[in-house]
Order: structure tokens, then C-alpha cells, then sequence
């Protein structure tokens, strides 16, 4: 009688398994690996981000500003806070770094590496500022995109209160460039497969496919001038997660729509939706 080695064994059954289990649920296994490496490196990028603003509103200068009672005390301690902006855009190539009191004027701004003395006196309307100011002391509010009116590129918002002697005076903002994404998330996708950042509106913010632009065109504000709406023969995003029998969060599957097939895995992070796709 001829004995098989348990080590054989092991090798039989993987062999057994590849040629019984449909080619799909090896990609899409493969795809979930994808999303979740994507997903890390994004996470990673918002987790330092956040570290930096957080870091950067406990400097001592906040306290000294705010303590202080005259007008032209705080001119003279204004340069400080200048400073520790400009520090955070020369190591972390923010585009815009703001700060703003409880009624939306700025008290300090720098745009790329330059100091502005154009301040504005109200920023209520802008999508980070309420959000912003709810988030207890050092935590951090992470924006949609929206195109930015002092870069004029399409960006994702961190926003931290300034908290001195328990009273939020003010919150701490800056502005990170899509770009900056999507660079992150297009690196090393084969070309069988197609990956893609997708927002909270359904519009397709980042694809491995090519390159979408960010910079500001014309006067128009507008998601629908700059991004396409997110469709998989006929499916949107919302039943794309249905038919992959996942939750909004996570999910991966194989899916049939429009007379085709298709392998996918998604993985939300923050506001973006990553999705990985591959014809079958």
C-alpha cells in the first residue's frame, strides 16, 4: 500500500479546491486584498493628518493670543500663529491653513507659503465651519471634498476647536488637495482591474484609469462639471453594495448586471466609498 504524506495531502486539497471553486471567488478574494491595502494607506493618511492639526491647536501661542485683552496685543502675537502654519504647510504641503473665531472671521491664513492679508469676515457658510466647531478638543472633522476658494482645487478639510481654558475660541483648518489622494490610490492597479474612490454623492473622485482633474474651471463649483456620476451597467453605488451582498461599509462578491459579470470589493473610508471592479 502506497502511504501519502500529510504535507501531500495539503497540496491535493488546495489543488482539488482551485479546480472546483469558480475562477470569481478567487478575484474577488483578490479584490477585497486590494481595497483593504487601499483602504490602510488612506486611513494612514488621515490618521497623520489629524495627528499634525491636533498637534499643531495645543500650541501655547492659542492660549497667549487668546488671553490676551487688547487688540494690540494680539497683533503682536499674530506672527506666532503665522508661524506655526507656515511650519505645518512647509512639512505637510497643505494648500490653505486658516484659523477662525465662533462668528466665521479668520484671524490668521496662509495660502501655499504666504501669509494673507485679505481675512475673511465670514466663513459660517462653508461646509467645515459648523461641523467643525461641534467636535470636542482634539478631535478632528474630516470634510467632503469641495473646491476650495483660496487654492481653487478641488480639496478634503481637517478641522480641529481650538479649546482654551475649557471655551472652543476658535478652530484650526486646513485643506489637503485630491490630488493628493488619488495618487495614493492609483499606484500599482493592474490593468485588468479598475479602481475607484467614490463620494458620498455618488460622484467618481478618483480612477485608476485616468487622471481626473482638480484644478478650478471657468467660475463653476459645480461636482457635476468636474466628476462623472458612478455606474457599473446600471447599477449605482447604493445597489452595487446590494447586489454584492455587503453593507455600506465593506463588502465584496461577484455580481451580474446589464449581461455581464463582474468581480468587485468596496471598503468606505471617511467620505470616500474605494471600489475595486474586474470583468469576469
Amino acid at each position: 500500500m502506497r502511504i501519502i504524506k500529510l504535507a501531500n495531502i495539503g497540496v491535493l486539497l488546495s489543488a482539488v479546491m482551485a479546480v472546483s471553486l469558480p475562477q470569481a471567488v478567487f478575484a474577488s478574494e483578490t479584490l477585497d486584498k486590494l481595497v483593504a491595502q487601499k483602504a490602510a494607506i488612506m486611513e494612514r493618511l488621515h490618521f497623520k493628518a489629524k495627528k499634525a492639526l491636533v498637534t499643531a491647536a495645543q500650541d501655547k501661542a492659542f492660549d497667549h493670543y487668546f488671553h490676551a485683552h487688547t487688540h494690540e496685543e494680539r497683533d503682536k502675537l499674530k506672527p506666532r500663529i503665522d508661524e506655526i502654519s507656515l511650519a505645518v504647510q512647509d512639512r505637510f504641503h497643505v494648500e490653505e491653513m486658516c484659523l477662525i473665531d465662533p462668528k466665521g472671521a479668520e484671524i490668521s491664513r496662509i495660502v501655499g507659503r504666504e501669509v494673507a492679508d485679505d481675512l475673511a469676515d465670514d466663513e459660517t457658510g462653508a461646509v467645515f465651519f459648523t461641523p467643525g466647531f461641534e467636535k470636542p478638543a482634539r478631535k478632528v472633522y474630516v470634510s467632503p471634498i469641495y473646491m476650495s476658494v483660496d487654492a481653487n482645487k478641488w480639496v478634503v478639510a481637517y478641522v480641529t476647536p481650538v479649546v482654551v481654558d475649557g471655551d472652543k475660541k476658535a478652530i484650526l483648518h486646513y485643506e489637503h488637495t485630491l490630488r493628493s489622494f488619488q495618487d495614493n490610490l492609483n499606484k500599482r492597479v493592474d490593468g485588468g482591474t479598475v479602481l475607484l474612490a467614490v463620494d458620498a454623492e455618488g460622484f467618481v473622485i478618483s480612477d485608476s484609469r485616468k487622471a481626473i482633474a482638480i484644478d478650478k474651471a471657468g467660475d463653476s463649483e459645480d461636482r457635476a462639471d468636474y466628476f462623472d456620476r458612478f455606474e457599473l451597467s446600471g447599477l449605482d453605488l447604493a445597489a452595487l453594495r446590494s447586489a454584492a451582498g455587503g453593507d455600506d461599509k465593506r463588502g465584496s462578491g461577484t455580481v451580474s448586471a446589464g449581461g455581464s459579470t463582474f468581480s468587485v470589493a468596496y471598503q468606505q473610508v471617511e467620505d470616500m466609498t474605494i471600489l475595486a471592479y474586474r470583468a469576469e
